[in-house]
């Protein structure tokens, strides 16, 4: 099977993802596109209890490749995205922590934090999502809107919450900030201590004003 997939890829070469250039290696970026990604920091000494960490900022190349993840459900961007996760998730694998999946309608996240976080430390379901009723999408709102929208929508799902030293919060993309911070909220009226509470994304989108998004 690698033989077979080798010989496609020289006969029929992948083209990167964001500039249409031919691919010489197994990711589907090219080299320079590659090398544009700007990473999240990866420092120990910067992930305690109530940090913000990210993977990769949300932004050409890393917009395309998420793009070929997510919603086209390539696989080698999946796995080359879990590459980059591996970078700022593993220093939180210590003992005692607990990363809790946030809810989506695709299974993308589920599959990339299964590549990275031991079965025993990541759980799903702790959130509910009210989908009902045919509601715009959050990215389509005012940033007002989207905070009022979360807090209507998003709540804790009824499921106990395990006891752990550090609660970290993992989604795809942080964008204003109002899924994950409802969502830390809702944990810290459980009785869980704020410092107890970090948040993971794979994305984070730098803050534009609402004239320019």
């Amino acid at each position: 099977m690698k033989l077979a997939g080798h010989l496609l890829q020289q006969l029929f070469p992948e083209r990167c993802v964001h500039c249409g250039e031919r691919l010489a290696d197994r990711h589907l970026l090219c080299a320079p596109c590659e090398a544009t990604l700007r990473k999240g920091p990866a420092d120990p000494e910067m992930i305690r209890g109530g940090a913000r960490i990210y993977a990769l900022v949300y932004e050409g190349a890393a917009k395309s490749l998420f793009s070929a993840g997510k919603f086209s459900d390539r696989r080698r961007a999946q796995r080359l995205l879990a590459d980059f996760a591996a970078e700022t998730l593993e220093p939180l694998l210590q003992a005692g922590a607990l990363f809790i999946e946030m809810p989506s309608s695709r299974p993308f996240l589920h599959r990339l934090l299964k590549r990275v976080v031991p079965q025993g430390q990541l759980v799903r379901g702790i959130f509910a999502m009210d989908r009902s009723g045919k509601l715009r999408a959050n990215k389509l709102l005012k940033e007002a809107d989207r905070f009022r929208r979360i807090a209507a929508t998003l709540r804790l799902s009824g499921k106990p919450i395990p006891e752990a030293d550090l609660y970290v919060l993992c989604d795809d993309v942080f964008t204003t900030g109002a899924t994950l911070g409802h969502a830390a909220w809702l944990l810290a009226q459980t009785g869980i201590p704020q410092k107890s509470i970090s948040t993971w994304t794979l994305m984070f989108r730098e803050r534009q004003h609402e004239s320019d998004a």
